[in-house]
């Protein structure tokens, strides 16, 4: 970004002579200051856990407005990719943000040291259960002696889930299944895991009425999509941080003002196969965590609090390393900037 140093009018007489004049004229240019050549804006990559869809959906309106290149900043977006190793990728190097859930980088931290929270997209998450509406099953206790299907990080939770109920993994069946919702539609399991902003949508959009038990309700305490990188970025770029958490919350407001011009956006730039109806519910479930904490526009912001909390979950059923601290994985000084003036 070039900026224009401001000059001060040189004082004319009322009068001047035409050789007066192109003395004046010639002399200007020489007064003037050099201009610096502009700067390149720094290059950011943002690595996504997901394809982009409305879960991302601040990211990616930053990226369409220009609002990172507003700040300076030349960002590159990359989808989820099952062959790669994000976490490795993202501690060894000094420009790439990644997005995860934060019992994933509860996890990752023992394996990553270097890796580092700074602010996170949803306060609460859209983790949940999923049962049949007609099958009346609508809390934890009423799965018990039921089965239920999980995959991936559903193993994780599970134990949290029914200990904050008063039971044990002896009351139900565990069965692993594919990312798919037939084993639900089919009655193979009672009760799947999910996300209010991917399974839930679907099921309800394709005439299969669902009951959603929320994670977040039943012991559950974690953030969703939290933005992280390395502590080399940390330290030596966090201007470069301040500037990309600056534009993605723009991104996420102009979402949060415009549901139905975003799904819209969404479905016609990065998701034909998708529907703008299935967009904007997807949307209309994410707004709502975005501030589930602070209640208010200042969107990313993390309480020590909450990841205390998950940190002692995720200790107590010996899902996380025990030897770090919370304070070791997360870093509030990027947020802290951005609101010190709110």
């Amino acid at each position: 970004m070039s900026y224009t140093v401001p000059q001060t009018p040189l004082p004319l007489p009322s009068r001047l002579s035409g050789l007066g004049l192109l003395f004046l004229l010639t002399l200007l240019p020489s007064l003037a200051p050099a201009q610096s050549p502009a700067t390149p804006p720094d290059p950011v990559t943002v690595q996504l856990d997901w394809l982009p869809s409305a879960q991302f959906a601040g990211i990616l309106l930053a990226q369409s407005r220009g609002y990172y290149r507003a700040q300076h900043l030349n960002v590159t977006i990359l989808p989820s990719d099952s062959d790669m190793e994000p976490f490795a990728r993202i501690a060894a190097a000094s420009n790439i943000i990644g997005v995860s859930e934060a019992d994933s980088l509860l996890v990752e931290r023992a394996r990553y040291p270097q890796i580092r929270a700074f602010a996170t997209m949803m306060q609460s998450t859209p983790f949940c259960l999923i049962t049949l509406k007609q099958s009346g099953l609508t809390t934890i206790p009423s799965l018990r002696g039921k089965r239920i299907g999980l995959h991936g990080d559903g193993h994780r939770t599970i134990d949290e889930l029914l200990h904050y109920n008063g039971m044990t993994l002896s009351d139900v069946t565990l069965v692993d299944i594919p990312l798919s919702l037939d084993p639900l539609i089919s009655g193979q399991v009672d009760a799947i895991q999910g996300y209010t902003n991917d399974e839930v949508v679907r099921l309800t959009l394709a005439h299969h009425p669902v009951n959603v038990i929320p994670m977040a309700s039943n012991g559950y305490v974690s953030y969703a999509e939290v933005l992280f990188t390395s502590a080399a970025m940390l330290q030596q770029k966090p201007d470069v941080l301040l500037r990309f958490l600056r534009a993605t919350r723009q991104g996420w407001q102009a979402a949060a003002r415009n549901p139905r011009q975003t799904a819209q956006w969404l479905v016609r730039t990065y998701l034909p196969k998708s529907s703008v109806n299935e967009q904007l519910e997807a949307l209309n479930q994410v707004i709502p965590l975005l501030n589930a904490e602070t209640h208010d526009s200042r969107y990313g912001q993390m309480s020590p609090q909450t990841w205390e909390k998950s940190l002692a979950m995720f200790h107590k059923y010996q899902a996380a390393d025990a030897t770090f601290t919370a304070a070791d994985l997360v870093d509030y000084s990027i947020l802290n900037q951005l609101d010190a003036n709110k």
